[in-house]
């Protein structure tokens, strides 16, 4: 008879284990709320960003600004649509500089930095919160 209880309790025991166990594996699966999910998460992959290195040279008498590197949103190689396009960045408030290279393109930045990882965090930036702006790229200065 001890034997009959001892098999008993051993089997709840086991039983209620195994219950809660289910029960841990369901919210996990649902992720329900109060439910810490353990998962292992991959590292952030770095953005891809295009980088193109130029000689930038003066628009209308005004020097470039002597920074390595810039975050070009646009590029036009009509100066007037440089700056139509300039003044629509403007009304999404962003603060921009028209730049041109030798080849006589207009490219229009929007941050000017020493720093490369400050200005592929911008780029980042730009990306996620205005998707339309999805091409924005680095130019690097050629001195």
């Amino acid at each position: 008879m001890r034997t009959l209880w001892i098999v008993i309790i051993g089997l709840s025991i086991l039983a209620s284990g195994c219950a809660l166990s289910n029960k841990r594996l369901r919210d996990s699966k649902k992720g329900a709320e109060g439910t810490t999910l353990s998962r292992t998460l991959a590292p952030a992959t770095p953005i891809q960003v295009r980088e193109v290195e130029e000689k930038l040279v003066p628009v209308e008498n005004k020097t470039p600004e002597p920074y390595h590197y810039f975050v070009i949103i646009g590029s036009f190689r009509n100066r007037d649509n440089a700056g139509k396009y300039q003044d629509q960045l403007a009304s999404e408030g962003f603060k921009s500089e028209i730049l041109r290279n030798e080849a006589g393109l207009y490219r229009i930045s929007v941050m000017a930095t020493d720093d490369m990882d400050e200005a592929r965090t911008e780029i980042g930036r730009i990306r996620t919160n205005f998707p339309k702006y999805s091409d924005t790229w680095l130019l690097i200065q050629k001195f």
